[in-house]
């Protein structure tokens, strides 16, 4: 059994990177840059009035508070006005410089009687509000980082540039499996021992948050059936996610059924509650998570471990979930002196505050959950206020 912090990087180390594929941009938000974008312009391309206002040399200031107008340039118009000193322009946001201007005045730092314009701020600086030419982003420079996230801003920035493809990680193609003989078929068998199967469904939606399209399917507690999908799936996904059957009962078969098919196991067992059995095997281009029967011990193991995998293995350069430390809202007493817990709990007033529902076969508090506390494994009572490590996962 290895810890949290062992069993992470294991993941982060056997990540195998995904090929890459150019996409238009705007079907990109939420990919992975597989290589660096730089700028075919310069950010902002021309010198732009950065509000409405008049444009003039700042030179002309040392001789008079008063210019002529001598004509408008408005976003997008024609800029090509030639402004003697003494004179300026009314311009408008975003509008191109005439070449003989540098600064512009707010239209609310002047008084206009007919073309006079007079203005009121004797302070202004050369320069003054003015966007100059690459001041956001010079020709040939990084725009964006290969492992960046692209998200609405970055396609919109993208844009900016005129790009409009961009190399991104492909998806991973996974594929689950849940096992086990408890799932009903129909709503008439709940009353012959039976259960609705849940992971399958909650997996295929935290994929689709990813962007990743999956499909699952339920294979019972047989290892021969297992055994013989596995070979069959293998070949097919570059993840495969298997539901129950990696603790140590007699229709436990996901570790056998793994090991028949040439899989290496990594590491199985972390010492963490929930979450305990999760084991990560490895063979050729494929991974293979066996994770637990539990619901909320998949979906937090999802969240800690397989996410974090995926992300890895699409290049992101920051795969893990997003981490705070915040204080607690009422005491919690950890009993367990051996293992990680993983508590369910919301950001309310800017405190963690636990959910009631903490069983590792209970989904009903995830519903509500911002994010998960982890404590670590020694045991203590935590007072309200104590700072937690608080994991995002929305």
């Amino acid at each position: 059994m290895i810890s949290r912090e062992e069993a992470g990087a294991l993941i982060l180390k056997h990540a195998k990177l995904l090929s890459s594929e150019d996409i238009d941009v705007d079907g990109a938000v939420n990919r992975v840059l597989a290589a660096e974008v730089r700028s075919p312009i310069d950010h902002p391309i021309f010198d732009q009035s950065a509000m409405d206002g008049y444009c003039f040399s700042h030179s002309s200031m040392s001789r008079t508070s008063v210019l002529k107008l001598r004509g408008e340039i408005q976003a997008g118009g024609d800029s090509d006005i030639k402004i003697e000193p003494g004179e300026c322009a009314r311009i408008f946001t975003g509008a191109k410089l005439p070449a003989s201007c540098d600064t512009v005045i707010m239209q609310e730092q002047t008084a206009v009687d007919g073309d006079q314009i007079t203005l009121t701020n004797p302070e202004l600086k050369a320069g003054a509000n003015v966007r100059v030419a690459g001041e956001q982003l010079q020709k040939g420079k990084v725009a964006l980082a290969k492992g960046s996230i692209l998200n609405s801003a970055a396609i919109g920035f993208l844009a900016s540039l005129g790009i409009d493809t961009v190399r991104v990680a492909r998806y991973p193609k996974v594929h689950i499996v849940c096992t086990g003989n408890e799932f009903a078929e129909n709503k008439d068998d709940l009353g012959k021992g039976k259960i609705f199967e849940s992971n399958g469904h909650m997996l295929v939606s935290c994929l689709s948050k990813l962007g990743i399209k999956a499909e699952y399917e339920i294979c019972t507690d047989h290892l021969k059936a297992l055994t013989d999908l596995i070979a069959l799936r293998e070949s097919q996904c570059d993840l495969l996610l298997i539901t129950g059957g990696v603790s140590v009962g007699d229709y436990d078969f996901t570790v056998p059924a793994l090991e028949a098919n040439g899989f290496e196991t990594i590491f199985h067992k972390i010492s963490q509650k929930p979450g305990k059995p999760l084991l990560f095997t490895t063979k050729g281009r494929c991974t293979a998570f066996g994770l637990p029967g539990n619901p909320r011990a998949v979906l937090i193991c999802f969240f800690e471990y397989v996410r974090a995998y995926i992300m890895q293995a699409m290049g992101s350069d920051n795969p893990i979930l997003s981490q705070l430390w915040l204080p607690l809202a009422v005491s919690f007493n950890k009993k367990d002196d051996k293992r990680t817990h993983f508590l369910a709990a919301a950001v309310q007033d800017g405190k963690a505050t636990l959910l009631n529902v903490q069983g590792s076969h209970m989904l009903s508090s995830m519903t509500a959950a911002e994010g998960l506390v982890v404590l670590p494994p020694e045991a203590r009572v935590y007072e309200a206020g104590d700072m937690v490590e608080f994991h995002l996962i929305q």
